[in-house]
C-alpha cells in the first residue's frame, strides 16, 4: 500500500513537471515563493546592455517585481496618485495594457520604498494586484477588470509591502496593521472571502506569507511582528506560533524537506551592525562648547548612531532625530543620563538574531522544534534562498552565506565586492544564483558549497526588485523600466 507520504511527492512531482513545463514565474519570488526556475534551459552569466540585453521599457516608479505566465509579464507602478496594473509582452517588451485606478489618498510609505510595492500573482486566468492606498483588483489576461475590493488605508509606518500569493487556486491575502490585522482567503473568481481569521495584537508586517505541507494539512506561515503563526489552508485555524522573532519582518518563510526556514533580524546583536556609540564619544565627535553635554546645533551634523553595514546610509539612524525624545526637561542638553534611554531602548531588543530551521509541532498549539540557528550574515529584507539542500543568504554589504539546509553546516561566508544595501532577494536557475544589490550590480554565482562568482554585472541603475527567471531569461526591474537578458548564442 502507498503511503499518504508517497502520494503527496507523486502528486508534487507531477505538479512540478506541469508547472515546469509553463513558461511562468506567477507571483513574488517565483513558483512557490521558492525563487527557483523550473525549467532547464540555459541562463546568461553576462548581464550587459551590449552583449544580451533583448529589450528595455520605461516604467513609472515601483519596487514590484516582474510576475510572469507564458508570454505575460505583470507588473504594478504609479505616479502620484494614479496607480497603474501593467502587462508587457515577454518577447517583444511592448506594452499590452496598462490598467490604471485614481487612489482617494495615497498611503504614506517609507522613501527608500515605493506606493507600489506588492508583486501581481497570476493563475493564468485571472491577475490580482494589491496597492496599499486603494485595495484588491483582479483583471482578466486581457485587462478586463473582473473586481475589485476597495480597502481602507491601513496605518502602516513603513507602508505596504506584502503580496496577495496563490495556492492551490485561492487567493491568499495577509494584511497587518496598527488597527486591524488577519489573513484570509479569497475566491479568484468572484472575490468572495472564503475564511477570514483575524490576527489581533499584531502590527503592521512586510512579510509575504509561505506554505508548508504535511500527510494531513496545508499550513499557511504568516510572519507577524515578534512571531510567525501557522493557519491551517482549509480552514484558517490557527495552529502553532514560533515566538522571539523580529519586530520588523519582511522575509518570506520558507519550506523545504520537511523543515520551515525563517530569518530573524535583530540590529542590537546582529554581528555585522555597527552598534551604538558610547555617549564619551559622541562628547569627543559633538562638544564644542565643553559642557559636557550635547546640545541640537551641536548634533546637527550627526549622520547615524545605529548603521546598518555598508547600506550606504539607508536605515540610519540620526541623533537629531531622537533629540526631542531623549530631552526629558526640555532644556535644549542632552546629557549622559537621557542618551542613556536610547542604549536602554537597543538594548531592549530581545528578539532572535539568525536563520532558524525548524520542526512545526505534531500537536497544534505545541511549540516548534529548533533543529539549528546560524546568527551570522543574517539578511533584513532578502528572504533566504534553498535548492538542492543548500540554504543561500545574501545581506547589506554584500555578505553571502551558504549552509547546510539539514544541519546548518556552513560551507562559506563571503564578502562580494558589489557591497551597499540589498533588498532583491537572490534567485537561482541552470546552477546559477543571482544576487542583486541596491546600487545595481547583480553578482552570478556558481551554485554549489564552495563559493565561486561567475560574474558581475553593473547595470548602473538602482534594483530593489527580485529579477524574474523564466525559459533563459532574466527579467530584471529597475526604478527606471524592465530589461530582458538572455544568452547569446
Amino acid at each position: 500500500m502507498i503511503s499518504k507520504r508517497a502520494i503527496l511527492i507523486i502528486i508534487s512531482a507531477v505538479l512540478c513537471i506541469s508547472v515546469s513545463a509553463q513558461k511562468q514565474w506567477n507571483q513574488f519570488r517565483g513558483p512557490e515563493g521558492m525563487g527557483v526556475a523550473l525549467d532547464k534551459a540555459e541562463y546568461p552569466v553576462i548581464l550587459k546592455q551590449q552583449e544580451n540585453q533583448i529589450w528595455t521599457i520605461d516604467l513609472n516608479t515601483g519596487v514590484s517585481s516582474p510576475v510572469i505566465w507564458e508570454d505575460m509579464i505583470f507588473l504594478t507602478s504609479h505616479r502620484k496618485d494614479t496607480f497603474e496594473t501593467v502587462a508587457i509582452n515577454r518577447q517583444s517588451g511592448e506594452l499590452i495594457w496598462q490598467k490604471e485606478v485614481i487612489a482617494d489618498k495615497v498611503q504614506r510609505f517609507h522613501p527608500i520604498s515605493s506606493a507600489a510595492a506588492p508583486s501581481v500573482v497570476t493563475n493564468g486566468k485571472e491577475v490580482i494586484s494589491y496597492f496599499g492606498s486603494y485595495g484588491l483588483l483582479c483583471y482578466n489576461m486581457q485587462g478586463d477588470l473582473l473586481w475589485e475590493r476597495k480597502l481602507p488605508i491601513e496605518r502602516n509606518m513603513y507602508g505596504v509591502s506584502v503580496s496577495p500569493i496563490i495556492y492551490k487556486n485561492q487567493l491568499v491575502f495577509s494584511r497587518d496593521s496598527d488597527e486591524m490585522s488577519y489573513i484570509e482567503t479569497i475566491n479568484i473568481a468572484t472575490g468572495e472571502t472564503i475564511w477570514r481569521t483575524d490576527r489581533p495584537n499584531y502590527n503592521g508586517n512586510w512579510a509575504t506569507p509561505g506554505f508548508h505541507r504535511t500527510e494531513d494539512k496545508d499550513e499557511i506561515l504568516v510572519y507577524g511582528v515578534f512571531s510567525m503563526k501557522s493557519y491551517d489552508f482549509n480552514t484558517g485555524e490557527e495552529l502553532w506560533t514560533l515566538p522571539k522573532l523580529t519586530d520588523e519582518p519582511a522575509t518570506t518563510p520558507l519550506s523545504y524537506h520537511g523543515l520551515i526556514y525563517v530569518t530573524t533580524y535583530n540590529m542590537k546583536s546582529n554581528p555585522e551592525v555597527l552598534g551604538l556609540p558610547t555617549y564619551d564619544s559622541l562628547l569627543g565627535l559633538y562638544d564644542k562648547n565643553e559642557n559636557k553635554q550635547l546640545n541640537f546645533e551641536e548634533i546637527k551634523e550627526n549622520t547615524s548612531i545605529l548603521s546598518r553595514y555598508d547600506a550606504d546610509g539607508e536605515g540610519d539612524h540620526p541623533l537629531p532625530g531622537f533629540f526631542r525624545g531623549l530631552d526629558k526637561d526640555r532644556d535644549g542638553e542632552l546629557t549622559r543620563e537621557e542618551y542613556q534611554k536610547v542604549v536602554d531602548w537597543i538594548d531592549s531588543f530581545g528578539w532572535s538574531n539568525a536563520l532558524i530551521a525548524l520542526k512545526p509541532p505534531v500537536d497544534n498549539g505545541g511549540l516548534p522544534e529548533i533543529v539549528w540557528e546560524y546568527e551570522y550574515g543574517v539578511p533584513e529584507c532578502p528572504s533566504p534562498l534553498i535548492k538542492d539542500g543548500l540554504a543561500y543568504m545574501v545581506k547589506n554589504g554584500g555578505i553571502v552565506t551558504c549552509l547546510d539546509a539539514a544541519s546548518g553546516e556552513l560551507k562559506y561566508k563571503e564578502e562580494l565586492s558589489a557591497g551597499g544595501p540589498y533588498y532583491a532577494s537572490p534567485v537561482c536557475a541552470d546552477g546559477k544564483i543571482y544576487l542583486t544589490s541596491g546600487r545595481g550590480v547583480i553578482t552570478v554565482l556558481e551554485e554549489g558549497g564552495n563559493f565561486k562568482v561567475l560574474a558581475e554585472n553593473n547595470l548602473n541603475e538602482r534594483i530593489q526588485a527580485t529579477p524574474a527567471l523564466v525559459d533563459g531569461k532574466v527579467y530584471v526591474r529597475t526604478h527606471k523600466g524592465l530589461s530582458a537578458y538572455g544568452v547569446v548564442k
